[in-house]
């Protein structure tokens, strides 16, 4: 049992859907959810899923790990992107706290910013859990997802593709890169994921293969890599028929519905 049924679990939420995935799992298992959320970032309906919410203001998030003391809290996870392009703001805009965190990180890389993070929030008694502790039946072993298999030319792009995707994410970078033809058409970067592959479309047109992975010492408590509806609609919007990411390493939001929307939509999803 990683805590006791019944008992507190920390979740500090970032944006979009995940969050909320989070909080309903959680709570659904047994437990008591405290959330903070971002004012700039969060959904607010993920108040409604929650036992207690907090909202805090980015400059001000220094201020989180007191208020999950105060509630009791010693295990916490981290789900949801803050986006990585707040951490190019100037620091003055920062709480006291945030802007002596700043000055340990060698780069504003959302990954060097997290790694800290959790350091932080380690160095002040709490117990940071993988993100997707809870959603465990969303991540799965490795097989096809999808009706349709990968064919023999996408297959080829993922084999080539995987190695690069997994040296730009030990790198800091991003998690996906968009092959075609064995060249590599698009790398993620603090876009993100869906823009990434839209961009692919635009330069090589239909046929892209987009392939997520994550590097051997990824730290899943705050970085799992993450497939959804959005990116399923990026694929289609994008004419990319295939996508390939890790067994046992990625989180597939709502798996059954996405797999059947992938199914509607003739895609391919590989899980490898």
């Amino acid at each position: 049992m990683l805590i006791e049924k019944g008992s507190k679990l920390g979740l500090i939420a970032g944006n979009r859907t995940f969050p909320i995935h989070v909080a309903r799992a959680a709570r659904a298992q047994g437990y008591q959810v405290v959330a903070v959320g971002l004012k700039e970032e969060t959904e607010p309906d993920l108040e409604k899923e929650v036992d207690v919410m907090h909202w805090v203001s980015f400059p001000q998030i220094g201020q989180v790990p007191d208020l999950l003391k105060k509630e009791g809290v010693r295990e916490l996870i981290l789900a949801g992107q803050i986006r990585p392009e707040r951490l190019l703001e100037r620091d003055h805009r920062f709480d006291d706290l945030i802007q002596q965190l700043l000055k340990w990180i060698p780069d504003r890389s959302g990954s060097s910013a997290m790694k800290l993070a959790v350091h932080y929030l380690e160095a002040q008694g709490f117990r940071v859990l993988d993100s997707g502790t809870f959603l465990k039946d969303w991540i799965p072993a490795a097989g096809p997802l999808t009706r349709r298999a990968a064919t023999a030319e996408e297959q080829a792009d993922i084999s080539y593709g995987l190695p690069l995707a997994r040296q730009i994410s030990r790198a800091g970078i991003g998690q996906t890169i968009v092959v075609r033809r064995k060249a590599v058409v698009a790398v993620e970067g603090m876009e993100g994921t869906d823009a990434a592959i839209r961009r692919a479309g635009s330069i090589a047109g239909p046929g892209c293969v987009v392939v997520k992975a994550c590097g051997p010492e990824h730290d899943m408590r705050f970085d799992i890599p993450v497939v959804g509806l959005e990116t399923i609609s990026a694929m289609e919007e994008a004419g990319a028929g295939c996508l390939a990411a890790e067994a046992k390493r990625t989180l597939f939001f709502d798996l059954p519905q996405l797999a059947a929307e992938a199914d509607r939509r003739g895609l391919a999803i590989v899980v490898v």
